[in-house]
């Protein structure tokens, strides 16, 4: 069957199927190579999935396999034409790095999704003013609006997927803590938190509080994408920003068993993280005298007439600076 998953599932599904034709036929990349009068180095990018097949070179692997005009073959040929489908995003391609536009690719075609987020409300789960607040940190005269743009079309894909994939995610509580949007916008950060109980109907989410000390996640966010058709499990770390994936056997299985453990051991359950999320909203609330609607305006004043501290923000602030280029926002 044939789904909306998109084309970078959609290309792994076709190598992963094609791989197993070559290799039921006892053939070697090499003697494949050989029969095509193709370079080695042509077949290796096809199967490393870093080019994707034309359809002329696609329809002489189904020939050689022995399965071009079958049944079978048929299917890899519809696979391979939602491949070389242009993904929703191209538009903003130019927006997103290689690694991203895999990790969105991903994202759009995973039966489930797995995501520990040791400092940030995580891509999927942000309101536009967030996500705004974190571009701006990076290239504040530059592609924010595109980024967010993609931010706001990767939800909107993932709501009307059929089915919708499973989401779990784990927060540390200084994801709530952190004021996104400082003293000058603290609204953001309370409608974000409001965000998240809303969307606690649909998804899993899990809070690690304070008192549990340091714990994997602690080391960096992580994600666990999970396949339908027997594709690996993917995982991609994050590191300043940058996204790396995966699919190590040994380092897959490292990782999902740590996130089992952050769920089982650390996090809160859904009941006690939902009641949570809604004590730092109505804390900050009432802290800064914010105002959670949508119009985005800030009521908190001090007594003097001058602005509410937001979580002990210091009074000489140092003096903001966008990130280097390349350093972030994270996608995930």
């Amino acid at each position: 069957m044939i789904d909306d998953r998109g084309p970078v599932v959609h290309q792994a599904l076709l190598i992963h199927r094609l791989v197993e034709l070559r290799r039921g036929n006892g053939l070697t990349q090499e003697k494949v190579a050989r029969a095509l009068e193709w370079s080695h180095a042509k077949l290796m990018r096809y199967e490393g999935g870093t080019q994707v097949l034309p359809k002329a070179d696609l329809d002489a692997l189904l020939d050689l396999y022995g399965v071009l005009g079958s049944g079978r073959g048929r299917r890899l040929q519809e696979i391979g034409r939602k491949a070389r489908d242009k993904p929703w995003w191209y538009p903003h391609r130019h927006a997103l790095s290689v690694e991203e536009r895999y990790y969105v690719g991903l994202e759009m075609g995973a039966a489930r999704i797995r995501q520990c987020a040791p400092a940030l409300v995580p891509g999927l789960l942000r309101t536009r003013d967030y996500a705004h607040a974190l571009c701006s940190m990076v290239d504040p005269d530059g592609e924010v609006g595109r980024l967010v743009e993609v931010l706001m079309g990767r939800q909107g894909v993932m709501l009307t997927r059929s089915p919708v994939p499973e989401q779990v995610y784990v927060l540390d509580e200084a994801v709530l803590r952190r004021v996104v949007g400082g003293r000058e916008k603290p609204g953001v950060m309370v409608r974000q938190l409001h965000h998240l109980v809303e969307r606690s109907a649909s998804v899993q989410l899990r809070i690690i509080p304070e008192e549990a000390g340091l714990h994997f996640g602690t080391l960096g966010g992580f994600t666990l994408f999970d396949f339908d058709d027997g594709l690996p499990l993917v995982l991609h770390t994050e590191h300043r920003g940058r996204v790396v994936a995966s699919k190590k056997e040994e380092d897959v299985r490292a990782y999902a068993e740590a996130f089992d453990r952050l769920v089982e051991e650390h996090a809160l359950d859904a009941r006690r993280s939902l009641a949570l999320i809604e004590h730092h909203a109505r804390r900050l609330q009432s802290r800064g005298g914010v105002s959670s609607d949508a119009d985005g305006e800030e009521a908190g004043t001090h007594a003097n007439g001058g602005e509410a501290p937001v979580d002990g923000a210091d009074e000489q602030r140092t003096p903001w600076r966008p990130l280097p280029r390349g350093t972030g926002p994270p996608l995930s």
